[in-house]
């Protein structure tokens, strides 16, 4: 008897560890959200996103509370000389790559929040990829500028 639990028991947990290597096909860093004054028309969140898989998965949604306001997914582009935000169906990460969602580039906007979030708040972000998988992520909010110097890399690597 004790022999078929701790078979079905380490069959379980085998398979709990094949489904959570899928699950990690995109690796969340850094999530945070840039303060901004009470009043703000919207609130912009950015991280970087790793793809430590064999194939392109794409941000699809994020979903927010409701008192965020609605949520999109931007890209910032030079338009006719001028820098102009355009709405994302998807915010794509290439096979073994990453893609940083920062001030003047790619990012998630939340439009119209009810009550802006003050510096050191945390924001409850969920991600959901192309390939099916969801991540919760805490992003904090933080004093930030359009650049930090060096292009925000003073990340330790381990």
């Amino acid at each position: 008897m004790n022999m078929n639990i701790s078979r079905v028991l380490s069959t379980l947990f085998l398979l709990a560890t094949v489904f959570s290597v899928r699950a990690e096909g995109v690796m969340v860093s850094d999530p945070w959200v840039r303060a901004a004054p009470p009043n703000a028309p919207a609130l912009a969140a950015f991280m970087s996103l790793e793809n430590h898989s064999g194939s392109e998965v794409a941000l699809i949604g994020v979903t927010a509370a409701a008192e965020l306001g609605r949520v999109e997914m931007h890209r910032t582009k030079m338009a006719d000389g001028m820098m102009k935000m355009i709405q994302q169906k998807n915010i794509p990460v290439a096979p073994h790559s990453s893609t940083v969602l920062k001030p003047g580039s790619w990012h998630i906007m939340m439009i119209g929040p009810a009550k802006v979030p003050t510096v050191g708040d945390q924001i409850h972000l969920t991600l959901s990829f192309s390939d099916g998988s969801e991540q919760m992520v805490m992003a904090e909010v933080r004093r930030g500028g359009m650049m930090m110097k060096g292009g925000g890399h003073q990340m330790m690597h381990h």
